[in-house]
């Protein structure tokens, strides 16, 4: 493009000096061909190359070839004219190089003035004009000379030598492609594109010149189309997507121009297909057969319109948008639908037919809708909510019967609640308003609330529910919605603002509800989380769980994720950790519960929950991180789950050791120092201001905890196994030497685990009375949390209790009894991924005093490879002696599954437990028995009893 100049073009410039020196020394006549596609800047080249040879004394004659056919020699004229001279009269043409000669003396040129001959566009030079250019590249010129043309570059890249204008591998043209030092323009390297753009008055970052570059491949002249409606702008990617995608840029022409009407045909074919362009379903939506259509293609593609491939694509993306703007509208539309009508017979993706579908605009066919929804969901499991939003659009402009176009409405409300929740509430509230059937209108009103629930507006989703309920009532046989309605109403209580909270929030609910469908699986998970809270019946908590879900082994079907979220989470409050992991992993299967969801946010938040309460840091923050990465936005606006999510990763972060992450995380979730909503979400904010704070500024997490305490209390939540608040305050109180709290709150929470009574739940309380006390009793207290502890999943907290017990073990001088616990507490906590806790461990081994002879050497380090694979110092804490000498040769895993084999449980049991499968529980204790001698459980009392 001559616009754009010799801009990118240092390499042939330099290659077309080189040609100008080798002339100038009349080594003999040099032939240089300039090939490129169309708009590849050949002609501009040629004109740069013309301007540096007259500078550098040559004489130069440039002329444009014509190709007229009743002139065969007017290109070979125009030169020589162009030289000085005119032709003799009477003369038919030019005869070789004696009429050169001649020509130049006519002139007045001398005999050792360099010439060069610049022709443009070889392909329409006429044949007499080739013949005599032949003729003077295989002679002896009177001067030294130069031939520099240009030529097409043929799509298959074999050269113009094949090309049809120039004929036979024998024809002039291809005799002077063969002697001629050929040099190919590509596209504009990537680096050039900022000043192509600059010279069109346009500025380019390196993101849009990765752009332009795709759209155009470089092409100056599909460059220059493209910037021209952005003079004197610094448009975006998406600006410069739009333009193209819209097509209405000039120089099509410039590729169009001489192709046929079946060519044509076949280049909107394909422009319309895109991706898909299958040869077969571009000749039947060319109306072409299949063998006259291999033709066409290969007549494209030396046209340099397509690429050299199947499937058949355009060259450069821009050329199709170009083509598809010279189809009229209407003849657009009937190609996009006769090609979902292709597609689909063939049975193509449904995101492939389904483009087609939008563009096309509603057909009235029931299989279309079919294929937008179906193309919906791939697109949103693909991680593409917005492409999948826009697909779900398409299928409400078809027509629908109410109940599809329900489930519609609320998959795109679903799918715009994540980005955009205002405008899934406007969706939902429209539709509610519109619809005239009960049933329909239900489903509305519970999916509106569900999206403001989640938006943490809970108190304007009790208000649509109270008036759907209202209105409903005077319409016959709505007593069932209206059931559902009140339902979710208690539901929605427990998300929202604590002044909503009801004393019972059940009452005569559970008298009106049926005990089978989901009406009756959505009361039993209320009924479980309301046993939870009260913490005075974990039978039936965990009874109610069950009932809230279907059984079986599958993906869960018909349950919402929100069930799941309740039943689940009372099955880990009341200990069921096993059973609560496997549910959680059959939710993950669920429809709903998929990326760009809330429902995928909550299934993954209790995931993560899980794997904190069995003390798994590494694997919560890895489930955690990339979830917190799309939500951090939506919990600067306060958004529930966001705010949840966040806080979590916060606490599972301080708790590994790295509490400036966890606090600058907070802070730009803006949950660190501003005032928090009275609500039940809050919590999960203030636990994790806690666990940052723990050790820098024990008073601030104390506060954090108890005002954490207030707000469950506030809530009805007396149960410390939602959140062992009391007990957590206590150890931080017995530590900064303020008893009499610490008395205070530690027994209370005893007082309350002790009526829930999971192992969990009692051994965390233990050990924050352990803490308060002194002397002998705190051993015993120290001694019997961790005997309750040591069966269950909860790691961590065994950790820490190990730890204190083996320090007041090393205060009472029993130091084989410390080391041992020492060093369980230091594994435990190195598996739990805990770094404070194993530090703690290493200083508690310090003040043990010198080494003895009862003390080992074997390290055991105390920082682990932190997440993300980057280094981390290690250090040594002794291993202790065991109970036996043999145990010395044992792993972790395998002492843990002998300890829980000795207390009497099966290998299922340790399994579930230690979130193993039966298999891998059988191999370990085969190889510990090999290891110890014995030949099986009969004979563990012994080895544990000679310690």
């Amino acid at each position: 493009m001559a616009v754009l100049g010799e801009i990118g073009r240092s390499i042939e410039m330099a290659r077309l000096g080189a040609a100008l020196k080798q002339a100038r020394s009349g080594l003999g006549p040099i032939v240089v061909v300039i090939r490129g596609e169309p708009g590849s800047g050949k002609s501009a080249l040629l004109g740069t190359c013309a301007a540096r040879g007259a500078a550098d004394g040559f004489r130069v004659a440039s002329v444009r070839a014509t190709g007229f056919a009743d002139r065969p020699y007017a290109s070979a004229d125009r030169l020589l004219a162009r030289l000085g001279a005119t032709a003799s009269p009477g003369r038919r043409g030019p005869a070789g190089v004696d009429e050169l000669r001649h020509r130049l003396e006519a002139a007045r040129v001398r005999g050792d003035t360099p010439v060069l001959l610049c022709v443009d566009d070889l392909d329409r030079l006429d044949p007499g004009s080739l013949r005599w250019l032949r003729d003077l590249s295989r002679t002896l010129p009177p001067a030294p000379l130069l031939i520099v043309l240009t030529a097409a570059l043929p799509g298959i890249g074999s050269g113009a030598v094949t090309a049809p204008a120039h004929g036979a591998a024998k024809s002039p043209a291809a005799a002077l492609l063969a002697g001629a030092d050929l040099v190919d323009l590509r596209g504009l390297p990537p680096d050039a594109l900022p000043q192509a753009a600059e010279r069109c008055r346009v500025v380019l970052d390196p993101r849009t010149a990765a752009v332009c570059a795709e759209l155009t491949g470089g092409n100056p002249a599909l460059l220059h189309a493209l910037f021209t409606p952005h003079a004197g702008t610094t448009p975006t990617a998406a600006a410069l997507r739009a333009t193209a995608a819209s097509g209405a840029l000039p120089g099509v022409d410039r590729w169009l121009a001489g192709l046929g009407e079946p060519a044509l045909a076949l280049a909107r074919a394909v422009a319309v297909l895109d991706s898909d362009a299958e040869v077969t379903d571009s000749a039947a939506l060319a109306g072409l057969p299949v063998d006259e259509t291999l033709a066409v293609v290969d007549e494209l593609v030396e046209a340099c319109l397509f690429a050299n491939r199947t499937p058949l694509a355009f060259r450069h993306p821009l050329l199709a948008s170009m083509v598809v703007a010279r189809v009229a509208a209407g003849t657009r539309v009937a190609l996009h639908l006769r090609a979902a009508v292709l597609l689909r017979q063939r049975h193509a993706a449904p995101t492939a037919v389904a483009r087609h579908l939008i563009a096309a605009g509603p057909v009235g066919k029931d299989w279309a809708v079919r294929q937008l929804r179906s193309a919906a969901y791939r697109l949103e499991q693909d991680g593409r909510p917005v492409e999948a939003a826009h697909h779900l659009r398409g299928a409400l402009r078809e027509h629908l019967r109410p109940h599809e176009r329900s489930a519609v409405h609320r998959e795109l409300a679903e799918l715009d609640a994540f980005v955009d929740p205002e405008r899934a509430a406007r969706l939902l509230d429209t539709a509610r308003q519109e619809c005239e059937i009960p049933a329909l209108v239900a489903e509305y009103a519970l999916a509106l609330a569900a999206v403001l629930t989640e938006c943490g507006r809970a108190d304007e989703a009790v208000t649509v529910l109270d008036e759907t309920a209202a209105r409903l009532a005077r319409t016959p046989g709505a007593n069932p919605w209206q059931l559902r309605l009140r339902l979710h109403k208690e539901f929605t209580f427990r998300r929202g603002p604590l002044w909503q909270a009801v004393t019972d929030p059940l009452g005569d609910l559970v008298l009106a509800t049926p005990r089978r469908g989901l009406v009756g699986r959505e009361i039993a998970a209320l009924r479980a989380a309301r046993e939870v809270d009260v913490g005075l019946d974990r039978a039936a908590a965990v009874r109610h769980a069950r009932q809230g879900l279907p059984r079986g082994t599958g993906r869960v079907p018909a349950c919402s994720v929100g069930l799941l979220w309740y039943a689940c989470g009372a099955l880990l409050a009341a200990g069921e950790t096993a059973e609560a992991w496997s549910l959680c992993g059959r939710g993950r299967q669920h429809r709903g519960a998929r990326p760009s969801r809330w429902e995928h946010v909550r299934v993954e938040l209790l995931r993560a929950r899980i794997l904190r309460a069995r003390g798994d840091l590494p694997a919560a923050e890895a489930i955690l991180a990339p979830v917190v990465d799309q939500l951090l936005p939506a919990a600067v606006g306060g958004l529930p789950s966001a705010v949840a999510v966040v806080a979590a990763l916060a606490e599972v972060r301080a708790l590994r050791g790295e509490p400036e992450a966890a606090r600058a995380l907070l802070a730009k979730a803006r949950l660190d120092g501003r005032p928090l909503p009275r609500r039940r979400d809050s919590v999960h904010a203030l636990v994790a201001r806690a666990a940052v704070y723990e050790d820098t500024d024990p008073a601030r997490a104390v506060a954090a905890l108890l005002a954490a305490g207030r707000l469950l209390e506030e809530a009805g939540v007396r149960n410390p196994a939602v959140l062992p608040w009391r007990s957590r305050a206590a150890r931080l109180l017995a530590r900064q030497d303020e008893r009499a709290r610490a008395v205070a709150l530690a027994g209370a929470e005893l007082a309350v685990a002790r009526l829930w009574g999971t192992p969990e739940c009692v051994g965390t309380a233990l050990h924050a009375v352990a803490l308060t006390e002194t002397g002998h009793r705190r051993m015993e207290l120290l001694d019997e949390a961790v005997t309750r502890l040591a069966p269950t999943p909860a790691a961590l907290e065994l950790s820490l209790a190990r730890l204190d017990l083996g320090s007041a073990l090393a205060d009472r001088g029993e130091t084989d009894r410390a080391l041992t616990e020492l060093v369980g507490a230091a594994e435990l906590a190195r598996a739990c991924g805990a770094e404070p806790v194993l530090r703690r461990a290493r200083e508690a081994w310090d003040r043990l005093g010198p080494p003895g002879s009862a003390r080992a050497t074997t390290p055991v380090p105390v920082r682990s490879s932190a997440p993300g694979g980057r280094a981390v110092p290690t250090t040594g804490v002794p291993t202790a002696p065991l109970a036996d000498p043999r145990m010395a040769g044992l792993t972790p895993q395998e002492q843990r599954i002998l300890h829980l084999a000795k207390d009497g449980h099966t290998n299922r049991d340790i399994a579930g437990l230690l979130f193993l499968a039966v298999r891998t529980v059988e191999f370990h204790l085969s190889g510990a028995y090999r290891k110890l001698g014995i030949r099986g459980r009969r004979q563990l009392a012994e080895v544990f009893g000679t310690g």
